[in-house]
């Protein structure tokens, strides 16, 4: 019976022995400890790209994991100071991040995300004949203020058939605002066109007064983008566009898109609806610029009947 509590006592002394030796030889994590230091922007929207500055990140890609909350978000770059990501689709308006890097643990920097607002209509509802601004409420859209001329409804597009007239109307919104600079900025598109001699054109930023404003027109082969002042239509204070094109012709569909990350700064687009052309793409500047506003339509009928059609009007903000 000694005998085997002896055999017993020397091997229980066999396995704590080697549990010690393999205690002793597990490798030990010398990584140094990730920081974050910023995350750039601090406000971003889903589809942007987050750069997350930091230190004691590693340069093997594998050897990062990123997480927004508890989701893991795929790094598309890495360095030792820089990790970038694409911000996903995410619930909640803030969300922190963090890294796990060489199987060490970051610490949290707190994320905003922001979400784009859409103002749009398609105008897809039954035909209203043409109206104007003494009709209360306007039957077009009850976001829309006639300010001169008349409108109407007609085969799910909006439409004028009077000549002789300049007129306009805007899209008034109590959450829209056209803001841009400091991480907002705005996209408005949409597709018009106008019979020969008369013009089409998109309206932005228009300021309180629905005076002061910028256009932006066609007429036959012409693309005119203008500013106005104080007194309104014909009060041009700034023409930043005022050329004749190739492809630009009466009667063709236009897909028009302006958009603005800072101040007087646009980027105008023309493209052939029917084609996908691009007729014109080009940055232009004005040093006063209007901020804020609203978007519009307008038309300018230099015959009479005259036929200027208007669709698929979206605008989004940041």
């Amino acid at each position: 019976m000694k005998t085997n509590i002896l055999k017993i006592y020397l091997c229980t002394c066999i396995l704590l022995a080697g549990s010690c030796e393999e205690e002793e030889s597990a490798p030990i994590n010398t990584a140094p400890i990730p920081r974050i230091l910023a995350l750039e922007p601090a406000n971003a929207a889903e589809g942007d790209t987050l750069a997350i500055v930091g230190i004691n990140f590693s340069e093997n890609a594998t050897e990062n994991e990123v997480k927004f909350g508890q989701s893991i978000i795929e790094t598309i770059a890495v360095s030792d100071t820089l990790i970038q990501v694409v911000v996903p689709a995410m619930e909640g308006n803030i969300v922190g991040v963090s890294v796990r890097s060489r199987g060490k643990i970051s610490n949290k920097q707190n994320l905003s995300l922001v979400r784009t607002k859409v103002f749009e209509d398609n105008f897809d509802r039954p035909d209203i004949p043409s109206v104007g601004s003494p009709t209360v409420p306007n039957p077009l859209g009850t976001n829309w203020q006639i300010i001169n001329g008349k409108f109407s409804l007609n085969e799910n597009r909006l439409f004028s058939s009077e000549g002789g007239l300049e007129s306009y109307m805007l899209y008034r919104d109590a959450d829209l605002d056209m803001q841009v600079g400091d991480g907002s900025y705005f996209e408005l598109t949409a597709t018009m066109s106008s019979s020969p001699e008369s013009f089409a054109g998109i309206i932005f930023n228009a300021q309180s007064d629905n005076k002061r404003f910028y256009l932006l027109r066609t007429t036959n082969n012409m693309l005119q983008l203008l500013k106005t002042g104080e007194n309104g239509l014909g009060h041009w204070v700034n023409i930043m566009v005022n050329q004749t094109f190739e492809g630009f012709a009466p009667n063709v569909p236009y897909q028009v898109t302006v958009s603005s990350s800072q101040p007087g700064n646009f980027r105008i687009k023309v493209t052939n609806k029917d084609t996908n052309g691009i007729l014109f793409e080009q940055a232009v500047e004005d040093p006063a610029p209007y901020l804020g506003g609203s978007p519009g339509v307008y038309y300018f009928g230099l015959a009479n009947p005259v036929v200027i059609a208007f669709d698929d009007f979206h605008l989004e903000l940041l």
